[in-house]
């Protein structure tokens, strides 16, 4: 089977992204699928670039994305549809992990190019990024309980609307935005330091 595995992108959780692409790819090519991976922010990726982007290693800092996102814009606007790694795959393998990519932005893009890909649709994908909607549905549905928590919506201008609150645990935390996915904040003890 042809498929081809979208990855990276201009977020904070690229590396998070190429560390999952990395297991995708090595598990498809163990059984034979012809695999093309595609960086969201940078194109199709040769062989070179896939050793290094591909290596699995996680850093322990973000990644600055501000450089990548002009480029990320440009590939889903335009390139995306035009790349025949992904207009001749037989699917999409979806190894993305926060902002645009894993909330429905991408999947809209690919609605439009039509070729199947994993994972959820634009609205399922939108609605689970968002921190606060999703825990909302799933405690009407299930009547599930959750700790104390406060939305963090980013600000384009200073990041994050405060830097640190103190939680009724006792916790310093320095949020994580609603719509980031599946990092975590960072969380001392109060009066200390983060």
């Amino acid at each position: 089977m042809r498929v081809t595995v979208l990855t990276g992108g201009a977020t904070t959780e690229r590396a998070v992204a190429f560390a999952s692409a990395s297991q995708i790819v090595a598990a498809l090519r163990s059984r034979k699928h012809e695999v093309r991976v595609v960086d969201l922010a940078g194109g199709l990726l040769d062989e070179g670039a896939e050793r290094e982007l591909l290596g699995g290693a996680v850093g322990l800092s973000p990644p600055t994305v501000d450089a990548l996102a002009e480029r990320e814009r440009r590939m889903l606007s335009e390139g995306l549809a035009e790349l025949d790694a992904v207009r001749n795959a037989e699917v999409l393998f979806l190894a993305v992990h926060g902002g645009a990519l894993e909330g429905g932005t991408l999947q809209a893009v690919l609605d439009v190019v039509a070729v199947p890909y994993t994972g959820s649709g634009p609205l399922a994908s939108a609605l689970a990024m968002d921190k606060d909607l999703s825990k909302g549905g799933r405690r009407a549905r299930a009547g599930m309980v959750y700790g104390p928590s406060r939305a963090g919506r980013r600000n384009h201008r200073s990041g994050l609307a405060r830097d640190h609150q103190t939680l009724q645990t006792g916790l310093l935390c320095r949020p994580d935005a609603g719509e980031e996915g599946t990092r975590l904040g960072e969380c001392g003890q109060a009066g200390g330091t983060l």
